[in-house]
């Protein structure tokens, strides 16, 4: 195996070993200014999106939703690419918690926070319409078997992979 090969082994070994998570920073500033505002943990999102009642968008339990229209491709964008889950932080804090299904960790800053819906009203409005029932059929599917892929098959992987980083290690040190 090449030096360049082993890097490459070790740095996917290094990033299937972290624990990934969704972070959101609403303001970019050394990270000693941030305050943790509020967390919701993988197994807890899991827990809550078992729980869930799935209606389609745009409805609740009995009816349209009032203000809600079809959402376009731009605001179902805005749902899937996490400007959402920012906004929540910069709009609802842990005073409201709209996403206790999704796994999240929301950070304030010394300044305030810029809002990719425009305002925290729109955001709303997205959240209510778009983005809540979006993401509760996705946190509802992942509860429904993909936490047993997550935590389950690792080893796959990373057994192999390891263990060929640790038989060039001797190689590279200089041990034979």
């Amino acid at each position: 195996m090449t030096r360049s090969g082993i890097w490459t082994s070790l740095i996917m070994l290094i990033l299937l070993f972290e624990n990934l998570e969704a972070v959101t920073v609403v303001n970019h500033h050394p990270d000693d200014e941030f305050i943790l505002d509020h967390q919701v943990l993988y197994e807890d999102a899991i827990r809550e999106a078992k729980k869930l009642k799935i209606f389609p968008v745009g409805m609740d339990r009995k009816a349209p939703i009032p203000g809600c229209n079809p959402c376009t491709s731009e605001e179902m964008d805005y749902c899937k690419n996490g400007k959402v889950i920012e906004d929540h932080c910069c709009c609802d804090g842990s005073y409201y918690k709209v996403f206790p299904f999704v796994e999240h960790i929301c950070r304030v800053g010394p300044e305030a926070c810029n809002v990719h819906a425009g305002d925290c009203s729109e955001y709303s409005r997205l959240r209510e319409c778009c983005c809540s029932p979006y993401l509760a059929s996705v946190w509802k599917y992942r509860a429904g078997g993909a936490n047993s892929v997550r935590t389950n098959h690792w080893h796959i992987l990373t057994i192999p992979m390891f263990l060929t980083i640790l038989r060039e290690i001797p190689r590279l040190l200089g041990l034979s």
